[in-house]
């Protein structure tokens, strides 16, 4: 169904406040970014600003979501691109890794996950949707590994498809919050990301 003039206006206006918000969020910190301070930086008053949305959170939720979608992107290319299961893993991998180094803010809240389905009901489900759709494409390379019996065809996929990508994110986060104590093993980050994500693959593979 095409989009209507006022639907395409309202898109305007909403991608408008959202890419504002997210540069104050960037620059300020998101608990020292106010509602004044999103609408006087997109140039709308307040009142105007709420005809959009409802809160700051609401705006940060949304703010999430995009960055989500981008990252499902980046996966879903890693994924096609790549030959084999060891290919796949790492690009998969370092897609992960390139995506937090962009968005570092927004990566950590991600895994968070702290949105409540009362929030907002359609968000929600849509975040739920990309998050089920991230997974399955970690569930999608174990399955593909498993047929061409390079994957232990003994793991519960559902779980080790979580558990990856858990470690993974999880990994990233470390590598980046304690980068002082890396550097004190005498290893780069790179370095300690390649051996995690290698320990990572050598569990699953046969």
């Amino acid at each position: 169904m095409k989009e209507s003039k006022k639907e395409k206006l309202k898109e305007f206006h909403r991608s408008n406040i959202l890419t504002v918000a997210k540069k104050l969020f960037i620059e300020n910190g998101i608990a020292h970014t106010t509602m004044d301070d999103i609408a006087k930086s997109a140039d709308y008053s307040k009142s105007t600003l709420y005809v959009y949305f409802k809160s700051k959170d609401e705006i940060y939720n949304n703010i999430i979501y995009e960055n989500m979608l981008l990252l499902r992107h980046a996966l879903e290319d890693a994924a096609r691109n790549s030959d084999n299961v060891k290919d796949c893993f790492f690009t998969i991998c370092n897609a992960h890794v390139s995506f937090q180094e962009d968005n570092p803010l927004f990566f950590e809240s991600m895994l968070n996950g702290t949105m409540n389905k009362s929030d907002d009901e359609l968000l929600y489900e849509k975040m739920l949707e990309l998050n089920n759709a991230i997974n399955k494409i970690i569930t999608d390379f174990l399955l593909d590994g498993i047929q061409k019996k390079q994957v232990r065809p003994d793991i519960d996929i559902v779980q080790t498809a979580f558990t990856l990508w858990a470690a993974i994110c999880g990994l990233i986060l470390v590598s980046h919050n304690k980068k002082s104590y890396i550097q004190y093993m005498n290893v780069d980050r790179k370095s300690f990301l390649e051996y995690g994500f290698t320990t990572l693959l050598n569990s699953i593979i046969l």
